[in-house]
């Protein structure tokens, strides 16, 4: 059964037509698809019989298995960490660029693929046949230049994906049957080559180290995204450190040993002014790029320079002598060491009363806050009087005599004179202010219900 037949009698029965289906069921029909000096592809071969490659059943695996171990995950990248200690980029390496770290449906299932050069996208996931059906698309139908240079501006998702899977941009040309010499924009005279490149950086960076300001040309940064992956890639071929071709590392020697010596002066600091001092200097945008690209955080910086971890520490308050530091801060402002000041104060006072009450530290130098003479009058708690019920009502409510009296029903000169005791509650008052007492729980059954006569 050819190509065309075996594609009619899937879609016939609603059987699954994308490049990933196909390879796990029919690799060898894949392969005829891509095979010979000009390959057709995938899409074009659903077009020839009769299908449109917009309304094909998609499916995917719901994980990947492990080249290793053979152990099948949604991702791979914490297991081969864990069991194997090798990183995503080490797994590529040894077992090809076609196998996969995420599963099928994980791939399917992130955001939408961006059209290329205005053309919709008709698979979900990546894959090198879909690379080479995309460049065969572009030349052959499309009739877009497949150029390095004008990929890099109409299709930079698919110029990552072949640099991904094929290793360069002319791999991936070649891997479709076309020649990128004749292709290529550049003149005669500048071919460039995999040795040419690695010589262009390496002169690149000599000429850097002069001036840290000077930018790579387009030539040679076209050249080598055109041989390698990434312009980590490109360095590390090349022998060179990322630092020293990296276009946006235009820092001196002299300015990354002004950020060091700025945060060692940090040391003798404690409490909040440490923290202000190293968030001011960290997020100053020349200091971030020289900690990030340099040392690659903080923590690293003080690793590498000597300085005790504790100095680039984002925690404000790491001991007890910076609560006190704070606490002595504070007095020299004038503020009364109180609970209430420092859970009412801004500017981080209620953070250090936290971090104070957990720990204990420095609890000994809160002054307690003098209570001031209570508003109610005077009862006795375990009489059974309705006057010392209602006064103790209010003290429960922190209510005064007019908002009590509302509360039950009553006018605030009657509440007054009952509470006094210059008048007598009658049966019908009583009962409003009991049923106030029992809705907030204060028992009244030796009340006295009393009669004016």
């Amino acid at each position: 059964m050819d190509i065309t037949q075996w594609i009619r009698s899937q879609a016939a029965t609603g059987q699954p037509l994308n490049i990933h289906a196909v390879r796990r069921e029919r690799p060898d029909l894949l392969e005829q698809a891509f095979a010979g000096p000009t390959p057709r592809g995938w899409r074009r071969s659903l077009i020839d019989a009769g299908v449109d490659p917009y309304k094909i059943v998609l499916d995917y695996e719901d994980q990947v298995e492990c080249a290793v171990c053979g152990m099948s995950f949604v991702i791979l990248v914490r297991h081969l960490k864990i069991c194997h200690g090798m990183t995503c980029e080490e797994y590529l390496q040894e077992f090809g660029r076609d196998h996969e770290t995420t599963s099928e449906s994980y791939r399917a299932g992130l955001t939408g693929l961006r059209p290329i050069a205005g053309i919709a996208h008709w698979e979900r996931v990546w894959s090198p046949q879909y690379v080479i059906d995309w460049i065969l698309r572009l030349h052959h139908e499309e009739c877009i230049p497949v150029n390095h240079e004008h990929i890099h501006q109409v299709g930079m998702a698919l110029e990552a994906q072949a640099l991904k899977r094929f290793g360069s941009w002319d791999a991936a040309l070649k891997a479709a049957g076309l020649d990128p010499a004749v292709l290529r924009v550049n003149p005669p005279e500048r071919q460039w080559t995999r040795t040419m490149v690695i010589d262009g950086l390496r002169n690149f960076a000599n000429l850097k180290q002069e001036n840290p300001k000077r930018k790579m040309s387009v030539p040679l940064q076209m050249a080598a995204r055109r041989f390698f992956p990434s312009r980590q890639a490109a360095s590390q071929a090349a022998g060179l450190e990322y630092e020293k071709i990296n276009p946006r590392a235009s820092f001196t020697n002299e300015a990354v040993a002004g950020v060091v010596l700025a945060i060692r002066a940090l040391e003798p600091l404690k409490g909040r002014e440490r923290v202000e001092r190293l968030d001011a200097i960290y997020h100053h945008k020349a200091n971030l790029r020289i900690v990030i690209r340099h040392y690659g955080s903080l923590q690293g910086l003080a690793a590498k320079e000597g300085i005790a971890a504790g100095v680039v520490s984002r925690t404000t308050y790491r001991d007890e002598a910076d609560v006190h530091h704070d606490l002595d801060l504070l007095e020299r402002e004038g503020k009364v060491l109180t609970y209430g000041t420092l859970r009412t104060m801004k500017n981080g006072g209620s953070g250090l009363y936290l971090v104070m009450r957990e720990t204990g530290w420095g609890m000994e130098r809160l002054k307690r806050k003098v209570v001031p003479p209570s508003k109610f009058p005077p009862c006795n708690p375990r009489s059974g009087l309705l006057c010392d019920r209602m006064i103790i009502l209010r003290r429960r409510l922190r209510m005064g005599i007019v908002a009590a009296a509302s509360k039950a029903g009553l006018c605030s000169k009657w509440w007054s004179e009952i509470e006094k005791g210059q008048r007598k509650a009658t049966a019908a008052t009583a009962a409003k202010i009991e049923r106030l007492l029992i809705e907030h729980q204060i028992p009244v059954s030796n009340a006295p219900h009393t009669k004016v006569p």
